[in-house]
């Protein structure tokens, strides 16, 4: 008897994935849907909605802020965001000019969606630092005593002579003595050897 992979829908994995975008996209369609109440005069409904999308968008900076401050005693943007949105909440609920209060509910949906792109590049430039790393040959040709030895990455010491052949891709940091080096695709050309020293 098999085993079936339980797997999500797509659309609940990308919520799993980035759940700040997530939070972004909720809090747009209720800061929509909160302007659109107050339009035909329903601000019971208008205020709850905002009240959800001022929690929904607002937490992760709320919570980033509120770490910031305990941990290392120091007022951050995320923080004076909050305070900010909540103010003009408050305003608004005190003069009964609600539009302020989605104008705090749109300042929280641009740190929301900031947030959310921030997380994008972070992932994108960790997966692209992961491929990198990848393709990093774990061996290096070094020239010892005029004979060429292959030695794993790890054992490389600086002074240590490496010789490129065409193809390989280059195993360390270092300073090309001879040859010429056309690196632009990280790729040597077919008919030269690099003699490269570390």
């Amino acid at each position: 008897m098999t085993q079936e992979k339980f797997s999500l829908p797509k659309y609940f994995q990308f919520i799993h994935s980035y759940p700040e975008a997530f939070a972004a996209a909720t809090c747009a369609l209720m800061v929509i849907l909160s302007w659109f109440c107050l339009q035909v005069n329903w601000i019971g409904l208008a205020l709850f909605i905002l009240a959800a999308a001022y929690v929904i968008g607002g937490y992760e900076s709320a919570k980033e802020g509120l770490t910031t401050l305990w941990s290392e005693k120091e007022l951050d943007v995320d923080l004076l965001m909050i305070v900010a949105a909540l103010g003009a909440a408050g305003l608004g609920l005190w003069q009964r000019e609600y539009h302020l209060i989605i104008d705090g509910a749109v300042l929280i949906l641009i740190f929301a969606i900031s947030g959310a792109l921030e997380t994008f590049a972070m992932e994108r430039t960790e997966r692209n630092i992961r491929k990198l790393m990848a393709i990093t040959p774990d061996t290096a040709r070094v020239i010892i005593n005029n004979q060429e030895k292959q030695v794993p990455i790890n054992e490389l010491k600086i002074g240590d002579l490496v010789l490129v052949k065409p193809g390989e891709l280059i195993p360390t940091d270092s300073i090309i003595l001879k040859g010429i080096v056309p690196l632009i695709k990280l790729q040597l050309q077919e008919s030269l050897y690099q003699l490269i020293k570390l």
